[in-house]
């Protein structure tokens, strides 16, 4: 064979495999735009206000880029349990240790390998099915299937004129949900309880701390989910204790635009569970460098970052005796907030969104009105602002932050869409600011 026709074959396998490799890559790239998603974690209560439960709300695709999806959004990804990705990009200790993960299905992804998607879980996954799963003979023989592998089985949305339909079907039921939307929750589950007796329920939507107490006292939920532990105050009715007002002098200082750090490091050292939680948090951010002080953590962190871990250190110790929930969630929203910043253009500012998203529950830690709460640790009028008025140039990036905490994909969509933002830059925003707060502040 002469040099020009091995020359010639050679060219050809190049082509060939330069060919095969950008097929390869198309079909990655078509799959990584599949797999976009947004996705959140809504709790579920105990009576005590421990977490029950997280839920997984999850979405592929944006709905107002695909108008169809407003229709028939319930069904995207059908064939697979959509926003399992969380659970595999955040370690399961970082955050669901120990709580039950709910996880809604429908009529098509019911009968998908469910078993092998949804493992690792030691038996505590909830599968949440709706009214597209219908009283039939072959979704009950798979229901019953799923019980036997080990899965727990939830009901939502489910008419008390239907339940007769259901009738066969309900010793396969574990918990239902009964929505506070569709009238009094307590009469409801009274009406669920004459007929399915066995089932625990779940008191959902509930909006304000009345429903949440109702629904307590009655003794007939086992698990409370809903906005009403995020409800703000309106009116001061409680003093804030001597220790937590020291806490509160020291936020004020640290926030002013320069402080002292050597005064602040003299301020913290007189209070021994202030100091042991600031030190835990600088070695956690230092590599191998064993600070034993907190003029060290001062020194070596500086007064940005220290503004930044005192005030989160500071946040911790005030919301001692409020629910666990209510602490994560401000931390959570404090670093989703600062991974926003250079989506919604604001990468220079993006402390102050940090500061935003920590203080967005301080009205509930405090018991006292937003704009009383925030007098007393000092922040930008910027901070304010949104905080209070939900106005000014912030106010986009929390309303975006609350539209996606609560999992309302249809608003979520139209933010996108309005602020041209990716949607896996959200995702990635939101999944990391898990990972963040389970490395930094679960043991």
């Amino acid at each position: 064979m002469n040099l020009k026709k091995q020359n010639a074959i050679i060219k050809i396998s190049i082509l060939n495999i330069l060919s095969e490799w950008f097929t390869q890559e198309k079909i990655r790239g078509f799959y990584k735009r599949r797999e976009s998603m947004l996705a959140t974690l809504v709790p579920l209560f105990y009576e005590d206000m421990s977490v029950a439960s997280y839920c997984l709300y999850a979405q592929k695709e944006n709905m107002f880029e695909k108008p169809h999806m407003l229709i028939t959004g319930k069904y995207d990804g059908a064939g697979s349990v959509v926003g399992l990705e969380v659970f595999e990009s955040v370690s399961e200790d970082d955050l669901v240790a120990n709580c039950s993960i709910i996880i809604p299905i429908n009529n098509i992804s019911l009968f998908s390998n469910i078993e092998q998607q949804l493992t690792g879980f030691d038996g505590r996954i909830i599968l949440l099915i709706d009214q597209s799963i219908k009283p039939e003979e072959s979704y009950n023989k798979r229901l019953l299937d799923l019980k036997n592998k080990g899965f727990k089985i939830a009901l939502k949305d489910m008419p008390l004129t239907s339940i007769d339909e259901f009738k066969f079907m309900m010793d396969d039921f574990d918990l239902i949900l009964i929505n506070a939307d569709n009238g009094d929750v307590v009469e409801q589950a009274k009406a669920f309880k004459k007929l399915v007796p066995k089932v625990d329920f779940c008191a959902e939507n509930l909006h304000t701390k009345e429903e949440f107490d109702l629904a307590k006292e009655s003794g007939l939920f086992k698990v409370f989910e809903g906005t009403f532990f995020r409800v703000p105050i309106n009116k001061s009715d409680t003093e804030v204790a001597p220790i937590k007002i020291n806490y509160l002098k020291l936020m004020k200082l640290i926030n002013e635009p320069d402080f002292d750090l050597d005064q602040v490091a003299q301020i913290i050292t007189q209070d021994p569970a202030l100091t042991i939680e600031l030190l835990k948090i600088a070695n956690k951010l230092t590599i191998n460098s064993n600070i034993r002080s907190i003029a060290q953590a001062t020194a070596l962190l500086g007064q940005k970052e220290l503004r930044r871990w005192l005030n989160t250190a500071l946040l911790n110790e005030l919301a001692s005796g409020k629910p666990n929930e209510i602490t994560r969630l401000s931390l959570v929203r404090a670093r989703f907030a600062e991974n926003l910043a250079p989506i919604f253009d604001y990468a220079m500012r993006k402390d102050e969104l940090f500061l935003m998203g920590l203080f967005s529950l301080l009205n509930l830690i405090l018991d006292m009105p937003m704009d009383k709460a925030l007098e007393q640790v000092g922040v930008s009028n910027e901070i304010k602002n949104a905080l209070i008025s939900d106005d000014g140039i912030f106010a986009p990036q929390l309303e975006f932050l609350l539209s996606y905490e609560s999992g309302d994909w249809q608003e979520v969509s139209r933010l996108m869409i309005l602020h041209d933002i990716e949607m896996d830059d959200v995702y990635n925003a939101y999944v990391e600011a898990l990972k963040w707060y389970g490395s930094m502040f679960i043991q």
